[in-house]
């Protein structure tokens, strides 16, 4: 029987305790974002919410109810950030529908007034009805 031997496997993080600990007080003020930290230092964003916990923990502040604060993946930050601008179009649509539809409104107002003016004239003109302010005879 061939014995195996274990061995214990320590990764050797490219950034100092210093470093890492100034990194996580970025994300804590939130000048930085979780997600920007990973990119720019290269380390996953596991690793940056294990530095900011850690973090979090060293200077007494609480932190997330479950278990780590986490950011959003980058495909789901890109569909927040769609749908936010699609609801900011679509708010200018109805914005723009709405002042549409007012002046509709105003128009409509403007034809039943002509209209109105013109079965009056055409009365008077058919002998149905005097003109307003005429001499009756």
């Amino acid at each position: 029987m061939i014995e195996r031997q274990r061995y214990a496997v320590k990764f050797q993080s490219k950034l100092s305790p210093e470093k890492r600990a100034e990194l996580a007080d970025l994300v804590i003020a939130g000048t930085k974002t979780v997600l920007e930290l990973s990119i720019e230092y290269e380390v996953p964003r596991r690793t940056v919410n294990g530095w900011v916990h850690k973090r979090k923990q060293q200077l007494g502040i609480p932190g997330s109810t479950h278990g780590g604060d986490r950011t959003l993946p980058p495909a789901a930050l890109r569909r927040v950030a769609k749908e936010k601008e699609g609801r900011v179009a679509a708010e200018r649509r109805a914005e723009s529908y709405r002042s549409e539809l007012e002046d509709t409104k105003t128009q409509l107002e403007r034809l039943v007034e002509t209209l109105n003016g013109m079965q009056i004239t055409l009365e008077y003109y058919m002998g149905q009805r005097p003109l307003a302010g005429a001499a009756v005879q």
